[in-house]
């Protein structure tokens, strides 16, 4: 048979194949492109979270929580879900202190009753001197060559008044024991001395052959000026073309060589009454640094460093006495020296022990604003408190707050952050949880959550 079927033209095939072409080519660029758009859409990372471990100490829970995904995650939230049905929402712990805080104090956190406790006092003495202490002082050895003399402790302070059996006379007060040890810096004296008007004519204490002194010695005598060798802070009189008192450090060995540095002159005249502050730092062998303040503890102060050999001699003693005196040549009546208070402590540092890194830790004043702030990086934070000394004098009143997290980053992020790959420790208070078993639950912002059995015992 005849085929009658007849071939489809050259030209009409050749047009079909073109839009076959483009019609593919379309569909293929339509679905390409929209994948990519689709792709391009979708989140660049996912959050995966897993708690490792648990630790309970006292009433702290810390869980080590990991992020195993690829971008941060911030957990906001931390429960813990007993058999029951019973659910705890826990917060980060805020552990703070008592009111009294001293340089060269040592505080420790008591995670079992969340209060940060004094483990070391840095004070050693603080003697304002409204009231006798016959435990810390001696009120009948230091006086020497006197016709009358007297100590009187009143709302005050300490006042000392003595008379001259012509010569120099001597009284005050001496510590019963050597109360420091030079051998064992830092040590930080502070002394508020004055020369009053009492009994001088013309009220010209600055005028008046009398002076107040504190002594450093190792040794013991009715005149501490023969307890060589000795340190000491004085209000001096000096005669000459005009009569004056200097605020002096004043140093004497044993082979009776004196050496004086001066750090305020007040004038002859009416109506005056000297009166020096004395911050004094003694954290390197053989030398002083100090601060004072002339007529009160406010305003500008002079600063400086010294040593002599009668200091050299001094620190090679190790352990000293404290003297508190009057000194006099007057015949006439009695002068008075007015002493308002003496601090002692051991360093112008403050050491809180028991933290964990990550954790904030402050020093505030009695209002709670922050004075200093960091964040732990090991198990103890110590803050360097010398400009607050300077400015305020001891003790501080105020205290000390730990935050469990870091503040900064907590306030920022709205909870704890953690990089991918990075473990965090997160602590939280479990006081008023009972013990048990439990599911602790940590939760990030994102609500991705993860779950872990733990016991509180």
């Amino acid at each position: 048979m005849r085929n009658t079927f007849k071939a489809v033209s050259p030209v009409i095939a050749l047009l079909m194949l073109i839009f076959i072409t483009v019609g593919v080519s379309v569909i293929i660029y339509a679905w390409t492109t929209g994948y990519i758009t689709s792709y391009e859409t979708q989140p660049t990372g996912f959050e995966e979270i897993k708690i490792e471990a648990y630790k309970v100490n006292g009433k702290l829970l810390t869980v080590y929580v990991r992020n195993i995904g690829d971008i941060a995650v911030t957990i906001s939230s931390v429960y813990l879900a007993s058999p029951s049905g019973i659910v705890y929402s826990l917060s980060p712990a805020v552990i703070s202190s008592g009111s009294e805080i001293w340089g060269g104090d040592i505080w420790k956190i008591d995670a079992e009753d969340l209060h940060v406790e004094l483990e070391y006092s840095g004070k050693i003495i603080y003697d304002v001197f409204t009231s006798p202490n016959p435990s810390l002082w001696d009120e009948s050895t230091i006086d020497y060559n006197n016709y009358w003399s007297a100590i009187y402790h009143d709302p005050d302070g300490l006042k000392l008044l003595s008379r001259s059996a012509n010569g120099w006379a001597v009284r005050g007060l001496i510590t019963r024991e050597k109360i420091i040890n030079l051998s064992d810096l830092p040590i930080i004296i502070e002394v508020d001395l004055q020369k009053t008007y009492y009994n001088v004519p013309g009220g010209d204490a600055a005028g008046s052959p009398f002076a107040a002194c504190m002594y450093l010695s190792s040794t013991i005598n009715a005149n501490p000026y023969y307890a060589t060798p000795w340190f000491a802070v004085k209000l001096y009189p000096r005669d000459g073309l005009n009569s004056r008192t200097e605020a002096q450090l004043v140093t004497r060995t044993n082979t009776n060589v004196i050496e004086t540095r001066i750090l305020h002159t007040w004038y002859s005249a009416p109506n005056t009454q000297p009166r020096g502050v004395f911050l004094l730092i003694f954290n390197e062998t053989n030398r002083v640094y100090y601060y004072f303040w002339h007529d009160g503890r406010m305003g500008q102060y002079v600063p400086g460093s010294w040593t002599s050999a009668g200091l050299t001699q001094v620190f090679t003693k190790g352990e000293q006495y404290i003297y508190l005196t009057i000194d006099n040549t007057v015949t006439v009546s009695s002068r008075e020296v007015h002493v308002r208070y003496i601090q002692i402590y051991k360093d112008y540092k403050v050491t809180v022990s028991n933290v964990a890194p990550g954790w904030t830790v402050e020093l505030t004043d009695n209002a709670w604003n922050t004075l200093y702030s960091t964040v732990a990086s090991a198990s103890s934070v110590t803050f360097n408190i010398l400009s607050y000394i300077i400015e305020n004098g001891m003790p501080l009143d105020g205290h000390i707050r730990v935050y469990t997290y870091n503040v900064t980053e907590f306030n920022m992020y709205g909870g704890w952050r953690i990089l991918p790959r990075e473990m965090k420790a997160l602590t939280v208070s479990i006081d008023n949880v009972p013990s048990g078993e439990y599911w602790v639950k940590v939760v990030t912002k994102n609500g991705v959550e993860y779950q872990y059995k733990v016991r509180i015992p």
